[in-house]
């Protein structure tokens, strides 16, 4: 039996990017968007560590672009990682920017439960097209204990390398507006419909990322592919233009699952080495606490000195806010700001936020974080977040960040609960301060 069920009556695709960036990309093109005879991944050994997209700034904004092509109904991201979340707790802040409507239960005899899910990876980032080449897809619902609930993004067309990726944001084109008007985001930032080929390769070598995140070969191949398969036969591919087994090439997946707090290096990486640059979401400590959301997030006691000083000149300075909105201010936003060690800092883009954390004395740690303001928009939101390689780390190498986990128990009870329901890959050791007892 299906117990979950994605539904789409409230599409919350990419807002993030947009307030980050001031709103939905103008449709302008660069240049023929054929692919760059100069291929960046031949550093690559293995498909796996090469690059399909990247999220980088460009023009007056931020976006997704395929770093490769990509053949109609291919899955172009597989997300690595969801948290589904009480939607009144989203609607309060500007978490209700970003997420994705979802429902669990399917049985008869009990209601389902309208859910809001937050995703990490380019969930959260593409821009909006009233014509997108990608679309939102449930790959998966978990069925039996082996099995992973699965969602991602599949191609509408071809896409070819240099473009940028899109999906709409509402199921009616015409409250379009109204979807940005109600959000208060601006909607004439511009970004590039497609990098010129001659420089694609350059935009590969700085912003794609060095972290391979979420589940690899193995799951999808014996435990993913198997149910594909079965369900795409029994509909006899109705409405399904490639086979499964043409939607993700087994070579592109890791051959190892690296799922939260297991993400691990694609590449060899060097001492100094940026291994990702993302978007980070400054937000009050009050949206997270006591949720399941709280491991991923870093809280202010997490953090380092000199991450609390950025924090507090960015503040100081007007750069961020800490965004809420309810019944008492009509839903429309305002800073509720009320002290330094209430801010908390959500990395939602990229893979940032399924890096182990280890702090100093448990594990040797071999990359650390960095806050840097975020000059490229006009958002009070967001942050710009570099992971910084300290030690020379190999490919396959799991990553450990020099920052504390949260020590609140009872979120990570919440979280394992919801590792259990949803089957998404983890290291166990994550779940090590709770007792057999209280699982």
């Amino acid at each position: 039996m299906e117990r979950y069920r994605l539904f789409l009556t409230r599409l919350v695709f990419a807002v993030f990017a947009l307030a980050l960036t001031g709103g939905p990309a103008a449709r302008i093109t660069m240049s023929s968007s054929s692919s760059s005879s100069f291929v960046a991944a031949q550093q690559y050994e293995k498909p796996w560590q090469s690059c399909s997209t990247f999220f980088s700034p460009n023009m007056e904004g931020w976006a997704v672009y395929a770093a490769r092509s990509f053949k109609e109904d291919e899955l172009v991201e597989l997300t690595p990682f969801f948290v589904p979340l009480d939607p009144f707790l989203t609607r309060l802040s500007v978490l209700d920017n970003i997420v994705f409507g979802f429902q669990r239960g399917n049985d008869a005899e009990v209601d389902p439960i309208d859910l809001n899910v937050v995703l990490l990876g380019n969930g959260g980032f593409y821009n909006h097209h009233p014509n997108p080449n990608l679309r939102y897809v449930q790959v998966i619902a978990r069925e039996g204990d082996d099995v992973p609930h699965l969602v991602g993004f599949r191609a509408t067309r071809d896409i070819v390398a240099g473009e940028q990726l899109y999906v709409s944001y509402v199921d009616d084109p015409d409250k379009t507006l109204e979807w940005f008007k109600e959000r208060g985001i601006d909607t004439q930032k511009r970004t590039a419909e497609s990098i010129e080929p001659n420089v694609l390769h350059l935009y590969m070598a700085k912003y794609c990322s060095k972290i391979y995140g979420g589940i690899g070969a193995p799951t999808w191949k014996d435990n993913i592919l198997p149910i594909l398969s079965s369900n795409h036969q029994e509909r006899g591919g109705a409405g399904i233009i490639l086979d499964p087994s043409s939607w993700m090439d087994l070579t592109r997946l890791a051959p190892f699952d690296a799922g939260l707090s297991d993400a691990r290096a694609k590449v060899n990486i060097k001492k100094g080495t940026m291994i990702e640059s993302s978007l980070g979401l400054v937000i009050s400590r009050n949206f997270i606490r006591g949720t399941a959301l709280g491991p991923i997030a870093f809280y202010w006691e997490n953090l380092k000195y000199d991450h609390h000083q950025h924090l507090i000149n960015l503040h100081d300075e007007g750069e961020i806010i800490l965004q809420y909105q309810g019944p008492d201010t009509d839903w429309q936003s305002v800073d509720r700001f009320k002290g330094y060690t209430e801010m908390s800092v959500l990395p939602v883009s990229g893979s940032i936020g399924l890096v182990r954390r280890v702090g100093v004395g448990r594990e040797e740690s071999n990359c650390k974080l960095l806050i840097r303001p975020h000059k490229e928009s006009l958002s009070k939101v967001g942050i710009t977040l570099e992971l910084i390689a300290t030690h020379d780390i190999a490919a396959g190498d799991v990553l450990k960040l020099n920052i504390l986990p949260s020590e609140f128990e009872e979120e990570y009870r919440l979280l394992h609960d919801e590792m259990e329901e949803s089957g998404q890959p983890h290291h166990p050791g994550i779940f090590d301060s709770i007792t057999e007892e209280e699982l």
